[in-house]
C-alpha cells in the first residue's frame, strides 16, 4: 500500500509531506525490516529535484527577478549604445534606434508570462489532455524566466517549446512536424530553443504538482462524509483553485501536499461543507497532534489561501495590456540578440 495523508499527521505534520495519494494508509510502515535497521527513510517527495532545488522564499524569487531585469536593462542599454556607435562609424543609419526607452519592469514581465500561461491552458484544454502535463509545461516555462527575462527571450517562443517539452515528459508525445504545424509555428523556432531550455531547467524535467495529492485528500475525506455527492463538488471547485495555484508562485513557495490541503480548505469553505470535520479525524487524533496543526499547518494553509484570493495574478491578464506591453517589449530588444545587428 502507498504512503498517504497520515504520513502529514503526527509526526510529518510540520511540512505536509507529498504523501496524498491514495486513500489508505501505512499504518505498519514503521515494521519494515529497512526500518528496524535504523535506516533514515525520506519521503518520495523530499528526494525529489523540485523538492531539492526549486524551493525558494518569496523574497528570494523577488531577488532574482529583480536581478536578472536590471541585469538585461544595463545590458541592453550598453549594447545599444555600441551598436549606435559602429553604425556611425561605418557610416549607417542610426534612425531605428531609441533614444529613451522605457524598459519593462519586472511586473510587467510577470504580467505578460500570465498572458502566455493562459494561452497554454487554452491550448491544452483544447488538445484535452490532463491538467498535470499543462501544468508541468507552465512550471517549466515559470523556472525558466527566474534566470531569464522577457526582453530577452520572448515567451511566446519559450511558451511553444515548453509545451512541446512537456508533452514528452508526461508522454503525450507529438511529432515536431505535427506541433508545429497544429500551432502554426516554424519547427525551427521551437527546437533552437529546447536545449537552452533544458539547461536552465538543470534538466531536472519531473515535476510535482498538487492534482495528485488532492485526490488523495477526496478518497480520504469519504471516510467521514455520508454525502460523497457533495464531497465530489468540493473536490472539483478544489482542482478550479489548484489550476489558479499555477498562475503564482506558490509552486516554488510551498509543497504540492500543502496547496492541495489549502485548496480543499477553500472549497469546503465554498460548498459550504465541513472541513473541520475532516482536520479532526485527520490532524487532531491528540492533543499534540491537534497543537501541531494549529500551530504550522493552520498558518501554512492560511497564506496559501490568501495567496489564491489577493495575488493579482489569479486574474486574468486583458489582450489590450498585453499587446500594450508586447509594443514596448519589441523596442527593448537587445541588439546582440539580433542576427541582423553590427554586433
Amino acid at each position: 500500500m502507498s504512503a498517504t495523508t497520515d504520513n502529514i499527521n503526527s509526526s510529518s505534520i510540520s511540512t505536509a509531506q507529498e504523501t496524498a495519494n491514495t486513500a489508505k494508509g501505512v499504518d505498519g510502515a514503521t515494521d519494515n525490516s529497512e526500518s528496524k535497521k535504523g535506516v533514515d527513510l525520506k519521503q518520495l517527495y523530499e528526494q525529489s529535484t523540485q523538492y531539492n532545488h526549486w524551493r525558494y522564499t518569496q523574497g528570494a524569487l523577488n531577488d532574482l527577478r529583480s536581478g536578472i531585469n536590471q541585469e538585461a536593462i544595463s545590458s541592453t542599454k550598453q549594447n545599444i549604445e555600441e551598436e549606435r556607435q559602429q553604425r556611425i562609424e561605418q557610416g549607417l543609419t542610426v534612425d531605428d534606434l531609441p533614444l529613451d526607452l522605457k524598459f519593462l519592469n519586472v511586473d510587467e514581465e510577470l504580467a505578460l508570462l500570465g498572458f502566455y500561461e493562459r494561452r497554454m491552458v487554452q491550448i491544452f484544454r483544447y488538445w484535452k489532455l490532463p491538467a498535470y502535463a499543462m501544468a508541468t509545461a507552465i512550471v517549466y516555462m515559470k523556472r525558466f524566466f527566474l534566470e531569464n527575462t522577457v526582453m530577452d527571450y520572448h515567451p511566446k517562443d519559450v511558451m511553444l517549446t515548453c509545451m512541446f517539452l512537456a508533452r514528452k515528459t508526461e508522454n503525450y508525445l507529438m511529432t515536431i512536424e505535427d506541433f508545429s504545424n497544429a500551432l502554426k509555428s516554424p519547427r525551427e523556432s521551437i527546437l533552437n530553443l529546447e536545449f537552452l531550455i533544458c539547461k536552465n531547467l538543470r534538466f531536472h524535467f519531473t515535476v510535482h504538482h498538487p492534482y495528485r495529492p488532492c485526490l488523495g485528500f477526496f478518497y480520504d475525506m469519504q471516510a467521514v462524509t455520508e454525502n460523497v455527492k457533495r464531497l465530489q463538488k468540493v473536490y472539483e471547485t478544489a482542482l478550479k483553485f489548484i489550476d489558479t495555484s499555477l498562475h503564482t508562485d506558490l509552486c516554488f513557495l510551498y509543497q504540492p501536499s500543502q496547496i492541495a490541503l489549502a485548496t480543499i480548505k477553500m472549497a469546503c469553505k465554498e460548498e459550504s461543507y465541513d472541513f473541520e470535520r475532516y482536520a479532526s479525524y485527520k490532524f487532531k487524533s491528540t492533543e499534540s497532534a491537534a497543537q501541531k496543526y494549529n500551530e504550522t499547518l493552520l498558518p501554512i494553509l492560511d497564506v496559501i489561501e490568501s495567496v489564491l484570493l489577493e495575488d493579482p495574478r489569479c486574474i486574468d491578464v486583458e489582450k489590450s495590456v498585453a499587446t500594450e506591453i508586447d509594443k514596448r517589449l519589441k523596442m527593448c530588444k537587445d541588439p546582440a540578440k539580433n542576427p541582423d545587428s553590427l554586433m
